[in-house]
């Protein structure tokens, strides 16, 4: 693709202390290709060992495990309906089998009863 990498040209002398010296040529001119979007890619790569992002990947663990139940289980893969109006209606109610089965789950789950406290 043309116009996505910055060239940066260099004379042997200058690379000396350079962290990118592998990755350039062997030739008396060194010759290194910078892509333009390299910059946006080191700022992800260091918001991905903050607590913040840590948190956020917990909570969209949560919702994309909804989604593969909806995909695996409900059988939303393929939609049978056209038009942005149907879709949305089986969406909802694929959602809300989704969610009447968690509701299910939740009520039958077996409750521990209190032990009275003995005076």
């Amino acid at each position: 693709m043309r116009g996505t990498a910055r060239s940066a040209i260099s004379e042997r002398a200058k690379c000396g202390p350079c962290q990118q010296r592998s990755q350039c040529t062997t030739g008396p001119f060194r010759y290194l290709a910078i892509h333009m979007n390299e910059a946006a890619r080191q700022r992800a790569r260091d918001l991905r060992t903050t607590p913040e992002f840590e948190h956020a990947q917990r909570q969209r663990k949560k919702v994309e495990a909804l989604f593969a139940e909806l995909k695996s289980h409900i059988g939303l893969r393929r939609l049978r309906l056209r038009r942005l109006k149907f879709v949305r209606e089986q969406f909802f109610l694929a959602a809300t089998a989704q969610n009447i089965k968690r509701l299910v789950r939740f009520l039958s789950r077996t409750t521990t009863p209190l032990i009275p406290a003995t005076a």
